[in-house]
């Protein structure tokens, strides 16, 4: 069965666009008739450098604080904490610019038919085709796994004229230059396009036009002419500066427009026909390695917008599921390979140049959703980006004075590692780098590659070390967090909002799932973790309230949102597997419904965090519940995920869900179909990972699966 996201209309809109990219360099894809248009992201493109935040703390700062906690002075410790915080922000990620082909129209009354747009899952190409006056253009697009470019195709049975020009969103200057539009220019020194003369990430981009049986040919400044042409090739080619988070962002000198200049020579020597077959060969090693069948009735004929509208009234269209699976396998492969950035908020893709929450990596659970997928997908070399950016913050420690290292609420390409605002509900989070860290440890579950656990072991060291100096007895001779929080939540005390406690539920899971990863990875390597056990047997245990929910910041407190879109308090159900005994089913269970029935789950990643729940909960209706809510309110006509506003996680949230309805290997065992919802009535798995390292296929009918070579 084809898996394209196809549309009979032009993208009037962003979130109507189709996104294309390599990991390092995305365009979205708006498929214009008369003007097209291909916006422009590539994933160095900060604002800022390494220096801009210096801040300096010591533990004494936060004496009064703790003492405020230990007396139940909520109130005054949140002033108190606020009165402490750096007051920082992470830096911007921001949009490149639009490249631009208007094709003039000779004829004012001219007539189009049979227009079609579509990305092509199983090539990564996107496709534009439509008759003007009756005469057959198609328009192909791809940003090459293979040679690094983006590359533009259109093909005319007639001479056609065509102006293809950019529109750059940041400071810069253009010239023609060797048959090429080279444009050069840099990013803003701050946060909301403010520019200074200190140092920021400076670009290159070279634009070639390849032209067949043309009439005249003419380039200046930003823009090329192309009159009578039957056949364009365009060619872009965009590098930065960039040269490591640690380092200013000229240090790179010339290199990198050199870099620039040999990727598009290096692309021009091929035909398109040998680009787009190399590009395939490429994606489709990431690609083929996983499929999803779910039967069904077959909407294809649809649009996806329709057939979008369609499932969030009801209509079950189990293909429209597979599509969802499959376009967030695809989003995967697009936004992180190997050597290339994680992915931030929007993956790779965005147009605004002040865009929301900066487009930057919030580590409370959007960067981590971003990649609970990839493993069991088979895509381990997508992951290797956010175990890189570990790696990088391990280096860069903490700001306290500890041991070791730890990584806040938000992040970015500096590797920011700073309470953020001057907020605690919103800055004061220090597990975001702790929770990312479980990944080291999914990583190794579905590869078993020893050398890179004995890689990544200082990583964990690290984390427990940080985690050993931070935490403080709680009066009872357990080990505990203060002050704490639960991310973005509040509580009520003396009538005042309050987010500041000790030991949430959450830093309490995120600590014990830490030295539990860190003293099996010791175990493995054959190092001593004596210490680290230790440790953990005094961590203190997460608390259970009278009416069997978990007691999110660790007493009874009054809830703010008694319906608030994070889950936090059940991390350790979910993605972590500590509780993967069932001793904390039923808290889970009733934690969960008291969100559901105060109007939780509502926003994007938020909803697909709770079908993962669901699946883990082995409740088949509340995944297909949860399914059916992105279609009817949380997901574009693009399939991107709507939070709103856009935000890439959900996409890969959802695709985590599916994945646990069919499949659950968390527990040291394999479970076929946990979760598998009564609509799903037979279908086919190829190629999906356990945590054993197994690769699994299987089909089945009813309740009943199969396995199959």
């Amino acid at each position: 069965m084809e898996r394209k996201l196809w549309y009979a209309k032009e993208a009037e809109t962003w979130e109507e666009a189709l996104p294309l990219g390599n990991g390092r360099l995305g365009a979205m894809v708006f498929g214009g008739v008369f003007r097209d248009r291909l916006q422009i992201n590539e994933d160095t493109l900060w604002t800022g450098h390494p220096g801009k935040c210096a801040t300096e703390h010591s533990m004494e700062e936060l004496a009064r604080v703790r003492r405020l906690l230990r007396e139940k002075e909520y109130d005054q410790a949140h002033r108190a904490l606020s009165e402490t915080m750096a007051g920082v922000n992470s830096q911007m990620y921001v949009p490149y610019g639009s490249i631009f082909i208007d094709m003039i129209c000779e004829n004012p009354k001219c007539e189009i038919t049979d227009y079609r747009r579509e990305l092509d899952l199983a090539s990564g190409i996107t496709r534009t085709a439509f008759r003007y006056n009756g005469e057959l253009i198609e328009k192909e697009a791809f940003v090459s796994l293979e040679d690094d470019v983006l590359v533009v195709h259109i093909g005319c049975q007639k001479g056609k004229q065509f102006h293809i020009y950019q529109a750059v969103t940041l400071e810069n200057c253009a010239k023609e230059k060797n048959g090429a539009i080279e444009i050069q220019g840099r990013c803003p020194t701050e946060r909301d396009n403010v520019y200074t003369e200190e140092e920021s990430v400076q670009f290159c981009s070279l634009m070639k036009v390849l032209a067949k049986d043309y009439q005249q040919l003419a380039s200046g400044g930003n823009s090329v002419m192309v009159v009578g042409v039957s056949e364009i090739t365009i060619l872009f080619s965009l590098k930065t500066s960039f040269n490591g988070y640690d380092k200013m962002p000229v240090s790179q000198g010339r290199e990198y427009k050199d870099q620039c200049r040999l990727t598009l020579e290096a692309a021009a020597g091929y035909t398109y026909e040998t680009l787009r077959q190399r590009h395939m060969e490429a994606y489709r090693k990431y690609y083929d390695r996983v499929s999803l069948q779910i039967h069904g009735e077959d909407y294809s004929a649809l649009p996806t917008d329709v057939r979008i509208r369609k499932a969030g009234e009801g209509t079950v269209d189990n293909g429209l599921v597979c599509l969802l699976f499959d376009y967030g396998r695809y989003l995967a492969i697009c936004a992180s390979q190997p050597g290339t950035q994680a992915m931030n908020l929007q993956g790779i893709w965005n147009e605004k140049p002040v865009p929301p929450w900066a487009s930057n990596y919030t580590m409370n659970i959007n960067t981590q959703m971003n990649y609970w997928p990839v493993e069991t997908c088979d895509l381990p070399e997508c992951h290797m980006p956010l175990l890189e950016m570990l790696k990088d913050l391990a280096k860069k420690g903490n700001h306290f004075g500890l041991r070791g290292w730890a990584s806040w609420h938000n992040s970015d390409l500096w590797r920011f590692n700073y309470e953020a605002t001057k907020n605690p509900i919103w800055g004061f989070w220090q597990m975001g780098g702790f929770w990312s860290a479980r990944h080291i440890w999914e990583h190794y579950l579905h590869t078993g590659d020893q050398a890179f656990l004995r890689e990544y072991y200082p990583v964990l060291t690290g984390a427990a070390d940080f985690l050993e100096d931070w935490m403080v007895e709680d009066g009872e001779g357990y080990l505990t967090t203060s002050p704490s929080t639960s991310p973005e939540n509040e509580f009520i005390w003396n009538g005042s909002r309050c987010a500041v406690c000790e030991g949430s539920a959450m830093d309490l899971s995120i600590i014990y799932d830490l030295f539990d990863k860190t003293i099996k990875a010791g175990q493995i390597l054959g190092e001593d973790t004596e210490h680290y056990r230790k440790i953990l047997s005094k961590v203190k245990p997460v608390a259970i309230g009278e009416d069997g929910r978990i007691l999110e910041w660790g007493c009874v407190l009054e809830e703010r949102e008694r319906g608030h879109r994070h889950i936090s308090h059940l991390y350790g159900f979910f993605p972590s597997d500590i509780w993967a005994d069932g001793e904390m089913d039923e808290a889970v269970r009733k934690t969960l419904q008291g969100r559901l029935d105060n109007g939780g789950g509502g926003t994007g990643w938020s909803n697909a965090w709770i079908a993962n729940v669901h699946a883990r909960l082995k409740n088949p209706d509340g995944v297909m519940h949860h399914i059916r809510h992105m279609f009817a309110a949380s997901i574009y006509p693009n399939m991107m995920d709507a939070h709103p506003p856009f935000q890439i996680d959900g996409n890969f949230g959802i695709v985590s869900a599916i994945c646990e309805a069919l499949m659950q290997s968390h527990t040291g065992e394999t479970q076929l179909l946990p979760a598998l919802p009564k609509e799903w009535k037979s279908g086919e798995v190829r190629g999906f990972v356990t945590r054993g390292g197994e690769k699994i296929s299987f089909r089945w009918e009813g309740n009943k699966a199969q396995i199959i070579d």
